[in-house]
């Protein structure tokens, strides 16, 4: 059993980059990776950490970089394993909206058409514990 006492989220890297392309059809290919830690007693982490860029495979107009992450204070922690569990799971639960909210925002703000990234069931996107997916 765990007890949360407190949370913050902060972005810790917004990067946007356009491209020379010539306007057409592209498709969003995003790279989403996951970090969790423990940066004191009671005090643990997860990042998440989009990162998009144009191939010559898959054009896209712009790249884009965004890490943002969330620090969680416990009160109490009976188990380690549950602590993990919350990080790679439940933080991820609770961070994504906000990292489709940044991704928006950030786009239309640059006067350009927004990006929304797909809503999709996140308890799915990390199978197999995996740090890093692809979102289709």
């Amino acid at each position: 059993m765990y007890k949360l006492k407190r949370t913050s989220f902060s972005t810790d890297k917004l990067e946007l980059k356009r491209n020379n392309i010539k306007p057409g059809n592209f498709v969003l290919h995003p790279k989403l990776s996951r970090r969790t830690g423990k940066i004191s007693e009671n005090v643990f982490f997860t990042s998440l950490i989009l990162d998009v860029q144009s191939t010559d495979e898959k054009p896209f107009p712009v790249n884009l970089f965004v890490a943002f992450k969330a620090v969680f204070e416990f009160s109490e922690i009976d188990n380690d394993l549950e602590i993990d569990n919350f990080l790679k799971t439940q933080a991820v639960h609770i961070m994504y909206p906000y990292l489709r909210s940044i991704v928006t925002n950030l786009t239309s703000t640059a006067m350009m058409p927004p990006i929304i990234l797909p809503i999709v069931d996140v308890s799915k996107l990390f199978k197999d514990n995996n740090d890093s997916i692809l979102i289709n």
